[in-house]
């Protein structure tokens, strides 16, 4: 075969980088949400101008194969095309899109707490406890006890809390969002919270004890003064 023309080669060439240009373009109307796709394709894109470029050279290097230098920029067209279709489907709704649901967290083992997916959930549910739970949940709150990071049941209860708090408060609300908040605040959340204070009621007053160990006798307050 007989090297491809130099005019023929440099159309190739010019249309490809337009073609990228065009697709820079539309990645930066790409919602923050699809950041990590947009990564892969960004590194895609990088990849296909890397072969545009070699093409480059090889077409006007005196030794280059036309059927090769063929072969490689068919590849890159495809790329080029396949990453314009995903780009595409990334921008096609706009930004009126709903924001992607709420994704719930797996449940860590609670029965063994050694286990690293329980201190991470427990660092997470720290947070959550902190910023959301005690402020916004008034008295519930304040039945919290300081320990309740050491009981597995508090544990599992705070972690089934969040996952629903976040279903239900995360997403845009909508009529029926509002019915499922409500009832969330009326039974399960307070049902929880009494549930949880139940369990650590051993540990008012005279710090943590472990679960199923029972509280510290009360001093008669005559005995008070003998001491």
């Amino acid at each position: 075969m007989t090297q491809p023309q130099p005019r023929a080669a440099d159309a190739v060439m010019a249309a490809a980088v337009l073609k990228l240009t065009d697709l820079a373009a539309r990645v930066e109307q790409v919602e923050q949400s699809a950041e990590q796709r947009i990564g892969e394709l960004a590194a895609s894109c990088a990849l296909a101008l890397a072969q545009v470029a070699r093409l480059r050279d090889e077409a006007g290097a005196p030794g280059g194969r036309a059927d090769g230098i063929e072969a490689r920029l068919a590849e890159a067209g495809a790329l080029l095309a396949r990453m314009s279709g995903q780009i595409g489907a990334l921008t096609a709704a706009g930004p009126d899109t709903p924001a992607a649901p709420y994704r719930v967290s797996p449940a860590p083992p609670w029965w063994q707490p050694r286990d690293d997916r329980c201190a991470d959930t427990t660092e997470r549910l720290r947070d959550w406890v902190e910023e959301v739970y005690r402020p916004a949940f008034g008295y519930l709150g304040a039945m919290l006890a300081g320990c309740w990071d050491r009981h597995p049941l508090c544990l599992a209860c705070l972690d089934t809390l969040h996952e629903a708090w976040c279903l239900l408060y995360i997403p845009p609300r909508d009529p029926k969002m509002v019915f499922a908040q409500l009832d969330w605040l009326t039974r399960p959340l307070l049902q929880a919270a009494e549930v949880m204070a139940r369990e650590t009621t051993a540990c008012r007053g005279g710090g943590h004890r472990e679960p199923g160990q029972p509280a510290a006798p009360a001093v008669p307050s005559w005995l008070n003064g003998r001491r």
